[in-house]
């Protein structure tokens, strides 16, 4: 029915982001004026990546050198890449 929307809870807010869940299940992240929705393995899967590079930001520089060296040859498996 027009003018009915799905209803919205808070489940995280900070300076930069929130996260929102929509009474139809859809989980939205907004980051400043970009809002992107997710399922919520996607979201969990989003956080242990976040995760990961907090983390990996107080690693020596010396060490994602060494990492990215070895990233560098073409996957035969495919995957996602940036």
């Amino acid at each position: 029915m027009l003018g009915q929307g799905c209803g919205k809870r808070v489940l995280a807010r900070g300076p930069c982001a929130e996260v929102t869940r929509c009474t139809c299940g859809h989980i939205h992240l907004a980051l400043g004026p970009v809002t992107i929705r997710v399922e919520e393995e996607v979201l969990r899967a989003i956080g242990l990546t976040m995760a990961e590079a907090l983390q990996n930001l107080d690693e020596p520089e010396r060490r994602h050198a060494e990492e990215s060296d070895s990233e560098s040859a073409p996957s035969l498996l495919g995957g996602w890449k940036q």
